[in-house]
């Protein structure tokens, strides 16, 4: 794999420059903010004020359901907007591509790799190998009927509103050479690895490690819809882990 990015793999031509670096995480934390105000609101009216008391989700299945489809939805409407009034193309943009069957494999396989040693150090040092909190939302979403809800809340809606997110909008316009690649990888799997506050400790430092995988994934292939499959298959391996060991 080459590491520049061509226009082959789905990004702008020359022509067409990203927004600036301020620029991106000015409009990257308003679709955020966005996504998480409307997000609230509808949970608010729905759970009344004290379900937004807590630092994180209650585990309560219909509402991650709803929190989740509701703020990735707008966040991610409010990014392709704004990569359509820059580039004219949210597509190219954004990295939105088909991938090579060869950057697919490698990125299977690491991926693969990394989930293996993950597990493999998580039940090493004797923790759990799904959170209690996945046991929890699984519980109170199959108490209330929603599974069906769940599983592409989790497994489709989640993964791409956050690939376009951070390896996409965010990484387009800071990663303006290989020099800025790097630190944009990590920033953003850093950011990406703290959004996840349901998790302790270990679970974050193995996130922000998915970070730093997907984010180098998407300076050397260009391509973001490569780092959303990846993520989706991520997040189906850790559900399908959650519906056994929940059962």
């Amino acid at each position: 794999m080459s590491s520049t990015k061509a226009p082959s793999h789905g990004e702008p031509s020359a022509g067409e420059m990203p927004w600036g670096m301020v620029a991106t995480v000015a409009i990257a934390l308003l679709a955020f903010g966005l996504g998480q105000a409307v997000a609230a609101v509808l949970l608010s009216g729905w759970l009344g004020p004290a379900a937004l008391a807590g630092p994180a989700l209650p585990a309560h299945g219909g509402a991650v359901v709803l929190v989740v489809v509701a703020a990735n939805v707008v966040q991610t409407v409010t990014l392709v907007l704004a990569a359509r009034v820059k580039a004219g193309s949210a597509l190219g943009y954004l990295g939105l591509d088909v991938p090579a069957r060869r950057d697919l494999l490698v990125g299977l396989a690491s991926l693969v790799a990394l989930v293996l040693v993950a597990d493999g150090v998580t039940l090493a040092a004797g923790r759990d190998l799904v959170p209690p909190i996945q046991i929890a939302i699984w519980r109170s979403a199959s108490a209330q009927g929603v599974l069906w809800l769940l599983w592409p809340a989790l497994v489709i809606v989640a993964p791409i509103g956050e690939e376009i997110l951070f390896r996409g909008f965010v990484f387009r316009g800071c990663a303006r050479s290989d020099r800025s690649a790097v630190p944009t990888i990590v920033l953003t799997a850093f950011v990406f690895a703290l959004l996840h506050v349901q998790y302790d400790w270990v679970g974050v430092l193995l996130i922000f490690g998915v970070g730093l995988l997907l984010g180098w994934l998407r300076w050397r292939t260009g391509s973001t819809t490569l780092v959303i499959v990846l993520h989706v298959a991520l997040n189906l391996e850790g559900m399908i882990e959650t519906m056994i060991l929940a059962g």
